[in-house]
């Protein structure tokens, strides 16, 4: 996940006046600011899928180089998309009872 920058909040001393339009003007960009920081955040989340087959994949599942993890029957399984779409190379799997 890549790092976020800090929001740079300005402070009363910035602030060149008072009016009404000013606060307003600086609320705008307060809210552009934290919706791209938003939009930042769920780009990453959103990579992760809980897809119908019980798996959570990290990347696109139809991508080479996909990883995912789930259950397969007891097993706890981590598995690695390297060769064709649609075939998973188990790389470490949790025995289940």
């Amino acid at each position: 996940m890549r790092s976020r920058k800090a929001l740079n909040l300005r402070t009363a001393q910035d602030l060149r006046s008072n009016s009404v339009e000013a606060i307003r003007n600086e609320l705008r960009l307060l809210y552009e600011e934290l919706d791209a920081q938003y939009r930042l955040l769920h780009q990453d989340v959103s990579t992760i899928q809980v897809d119908t087959d019980g798996f959570i994949y990290f990347g696109n599942k139809d991508t080479l180089g996909t990883f995912r993890m789930g259950r397969i029957g007891a097993d706890w399984v981590l598995q690695h998309q390297t060769t064709t779409i649609g075939t998973w190379v188990t790389i470490d799997l949790a025995a289940g009872s």
